[in-house]
């Protein structure tokens, strides 16, 4: 819907804006007045506490204390650039084939919601990186935030700004690391680095930030380090130095880590606010909890919090490991998973995929989830949470989604609709406070641009729709794979009015169209409606269907009411090698299940499919024409399930075939509609939503 201002919130905007304005980047006492910071980490005793109140209040995992620690992963590269540019073409995005720094941040940023919302309270950066290889003897690459005179470089800090802004505005603690072995070499002189260490100090000071802890180095103790100041025997000077630098009236708490399964020496522990372990190296849990053990027994030892802020060991699966060691030990954990430069695996070698997209990053995201006591399922005697409710109207708001700026959210109160203009799609549809929702989105290819030129399909997710039937598409493009760029592979305008998207297509030149795809959701209830028209601008005239992909998470079952009618005998027809295995007629109910070893396809006469997950159901509805013509052998919705690696399938409505001439418009609307389990058996479910 439209929003306004009443004539007292005009004046007041004007006034925060005029206000705003005015804010060097260098600020005065006044003007830091106006600056306000919503997350404070605060230490007490051997707890961390958030906004006044201990981490995950009141909660224990198999009888270990949760409240107070700091579940954390590795994430050092958020702000990484190269200045060599010898060694910078490493680093590039597949889609783009170059690096890329904002974009790297502008993902690390989008993805810093589902890390919290699976429990993940804090991460760890570092001005100077970690290695881009994982592990390295030699670092060529130049990665420093830092000039070599001590002073900050503003790219970098307006990077590291971005991150620390979203922390707070998510409740979350970031440990900022300032050097790393390798890189600290960047820096001149001892009193450039001493010149560095006061810089980032102040730079976090004068912004107002209350979420910040202080690693001075990464594993002060590797023989890699040139300066002397940061080495074991003489890095308590620079802890110390932080420790001491306040800015009206606030410090920050600071400390340093070792190599893996070393225990710090006592002139850090002495005088550290918290005490940072690694656990690389350590393949024996006992190790781990071991490790804890003697750094409380330590000289200068006086009850701090014990953090694991890096350990490369997984088995998140098993009843023992690293992970639960520690914390059986009240120690804080962090994972580290160095993964490859290939935009898909790990958290730390460029171009890293920030979000939760590996089945190593979903183990470990899953556990901390366990832990910290997120979307654990009621039981009898625990309050059900508030229900959602429908506000009676739709508001409209524009955000990055998944690395993608510019997307457009459409919330009722009940559920939520995510469009992605950048890619033309319809990338989500969930109910309200959920971190995920229905519609499968590919984590391998997130905040990817379109390559309209590609050669390889882009496989995004979401929902999109391409021109039927595909047989014709090697007749009409130069390729029969993949689909038409302008539908599949091009930006889309987005048109606003009045809480209605409408995302346009620019025209392909081969079929001569273009899309229009008017977006609405209902203000009272859990449906949205897509109607999408194909408008014919150019060329001679082409038959064509609508044809809508959506593309839905691995279910426990797709069901296909078939008419009783049907024209097809079997109630289906075959439209890849062979039918999908287990898949069942029974009281005029189709029952479909994805196989992971091979993919598959059917065709049928129904105007609707009913997809069932774990927690929720949708129905699409796009009713058949009688008499009319449909493509795929007389298909008016079809049922794609694909194999593993990437666990969706698809729900596939289509209109009636029809010449297009210039000036014709071809239209078909879709009605999706997205509701909570209410019974035991997805079949059963299937059979309620359809009162059959």
């Amino acid at each position: 819907m439209k929003s306004r201002l009443f004539p007292c919130q005009r004046v007041h905007a004007l006034y925060l804006a005029a206000c705003l304005s005015l804010i060097p980047l260098s600020k005065t006492p006044a003007q830091e007045e106006l600056l306000f910071r919503e997350t404070t980490v605060s230490i007490v005793g051997r707890d961390f506490f958030i906004n006044g109140e201990p981490t995950y209040a009141g909660r224990t995992w198999n009888g270990h204390k949760i409240e107070g620690l700091l579940l954390n992963s590795r994430m050092v590269q958020g702000i990484f650039d190269d200045l060599n540019p010898a060694t910078r073409s490493r680093w590039a995005y597949p889609d783009t084939r170059t690096w890329d720094p904002d974009r790297n941040t502008r993902e690390f940023v989008a993805a810093m919601s589902r890390w919290k919302n699976h429990g993940l309270l804090a991460f760890t950066v570092n001005l100077q990186g970690g290695s881009p290889e994982g592990y390295s003897r030699e670092q060529p690459w130049h990665n420093s935030a830092f000039e070599a005179d001590g002073s900050l470089r503003p790219d970098y800090m307006a990077r590291l700004e971005r991150i620390l802004e979203e922390a707070d505005k998510l409740g979350m603690a970031v440990i900022v690391g300032y050097f790393y072995f390798g890189q600290d070499e960047r820096l001149r002189d001892e009193a450039a680095v001493i010149q560095a260490v006061d810089n980032a100090t102040q730079w976090i000071l004068e912004r107002g930030y209350k979420n910040v802890l202080v690693e001075v180095n990464n594993e002060c103790n590797v023989a890699r380090y040139e300066h002397d100041i940061l080495k074991p025997d003489r890095v308590h000077e620079l802890i110390t130095r932080v420790r001491n630098t306040t800015h009206r009236g606030r410090r920050l708490y600071a400390g340093t880590s070792y190599g893996g399964g070393r225990v710090p020496d006592p002139n850090v522990i002495r005088v550290s606010d918290f005490i940072l372990l690694h656990g690389n190296g350590v393949d024996d849990p006992e190790r781990i909890a071991h490790m804890v053990r003697r750094t409380r027994e330590s000289f200068g030892y006086r009850s701090q919090p014990i953090v694991f802020n890096e350990d490369d060991h997984f088995d998140f699966d098993q009843p023992t490991n690293n992970f639960v060691a520690a914390i059986s030990e009240y120690a804080s954990w962090g994972f580290f998973d160095p993964g490859e430069s290939n935009y898909r695996d790990g958290y730390q070698c460029p171009p890293v995929n920030w979000n939760i997209n590996t089945a190593r990053k979903r183990a470990f995201f899953k556990l901390v989830s366990e832990m910290a006591g997120v979307n654990t399922p009621v039981v009898a005697g625990t309050p059900a949470a508030a229900p959602r409710v429908a506000t009676g109207e739709v508001r409209l708001r524009r955000d990055t989604w998944r690395g993608w700026p510019g997307a457009i959210f459409l919330n009722n109160g009940l559920v939520e609709v995510v469009i992605v203009p950048s890619i033309g799609r319809i990338m989500q549809f969930r109910f309200v406070g959920e971190a995920e929702g229905s519609f499968w989105e590919n984590p391998n290819t997130e905040g990817w641009q379109t390559r309209p030129d590609g050669r390889e399909w882009i496989n995004f997710g979401g929902d999109k729709s391409w021109p039927a039937p595909q047989s014709d598409w090697a007749a009409r493009t130069p390729r029969a794979w993949p689909p038409p760029p302008a539908f599949d592979q091009a930006e889309h305008a987005a048109l606003i009015d009045d809480g209605t998207v409408t995302l346009v297509s620019p025209v392909d030149p081969h079929f001569g169209m273009r899309s229009h795809r008017t977006i609405r959701l209902d203000p009272h209830r859990s449906f949205m409606t897509v109607n999408t028209s194909y408008e014919k601008v150019i060329g001679e005239p082409v038959r064509v269907s609508v044809w809508v992909i959506t593309q839905l998470k691995e279910p426990l079952g797709v069901y296909v009411p078939v008419p009783a009618s049907s024209r097809f005998s079997r109630g289906y027809t075959l439209l890849s090698e062979a039918p999908p295995p287990g898949m069942e007629l029974k009281d005029g109910l189709l029952a479909v299940k994805r196989n992971p070893a091979a993919s598959h396809k059917i065709g049928s006469d129904a105007g609707t499919l009913v997809w069932v997950g774990e927690r929720s159901v949708l129905r699409m509805d796009s009713p058949r024409v009688r008499g009319a013509s449909y493509p795929d052998n007389g298909s008016s919705a079809e049922v794609y399930t694909s194999a593993d690696p990437l666990p969706y399938v698809e729900l596939e409505m289509l209109g009636p075939l029809e010449s297009l001439k210039v000036g014709e418009r071809l239209d078909q609307a879709c009605v999706y509609t997205l509701l909570e389990r209410t019974e035991d058996s997805p079949e059963a479910e299937a059979r309620k939503v359809l009162a059959r």
